[in-house]
């Protein structure tokens, strides 16, 4: 609900300004910083993400993508309309829910637009068990697109990053009864309702 939330704030915020014709440069100068900063911090993201890797946090990521869509879609209610790609590249922010809405009316796009809906909207559900003090095991939940939380072994790594290894238990089951021991300093023991599994650890 928190990335839902705070677009639809951004958003009916950028619609009051576009209709009382709000004009304050100080305030469009200063957002048009933040915006960048968010943009490079989700460039970033993306970028470990290809690479398994993020920063610390089970939603960090989902709340820089939030706050970069978020600010563009505030920037296009202050900015006054043009035909640069300036322009056209902030409407794209606050165009995306008309997107989304025309493709919930077209029979055909109806299913494609509800799964990129709730992938791109809807906060997964995460849950992280202990290990030690760089290792944990965290269970991944989102909405309607997964039965079964994915198992994933998250590594402390660099101060700010994490490195996330997703499908370390197969098959996928719900948590019922969780047991872990450590069998030596480079694996661990995992009971998961009365089945054994063996992760190696590298340090």
């Amino acid at each position: 609900m928190i990335t839902i939330t705070i677009l639809t704030l951004c958003f009916l915020a950028a619609l009051s300004c576009k209709i009382k014709k709000v004009k304050s440069p100080a305030a469009e100068w200063l957002l048009w910083h933040i915006h960048l900063v968010f943009g490079c911090l989700a460039a970033l993201c993306l970028l470990l993400m290809l690479n398994s890797y993020g920063f610390k946090g089970t939603q960090t990521e989902r709340i820089f993508f939030t706050l970069y869509a978020g600010t563009g879609m505030l920037l296009y209610g202050l900015t006054k309309p043009g035909n640069d790609a300036r322009y056209a590249y902030l409407l794209c922010f606050f165009g995306f829910p008309f997107v989304l809405l025309l493709g919930l009316l077209l029979p055909p796009l109806r299913t494609i637009t509800l799964v990129a809906a709730i992938t791109l909207l809807s906060d997964s559900e995460f849950q992280r068990y202990k290990i030690d003090d760089d290792f944990a095991l965290q269970t991944k939940t989102t909405g309607i697109l997964s039965v079964y939380p994915v198992y994933s072994l998250v590594e402390d790594k660099y101060l700010l990053f994490e490195k996330v290894t997703p499908d370390v238990i197969t098959p996928q089951t719900m948590v019922t009864s969780l047991r872990m021991a450590k069998r030596a300093n480079d694996s661990v023991r995992i009971q998961l309702n009365k089945r054994d599994t063996v992760i190696t650890l590298s340090y």
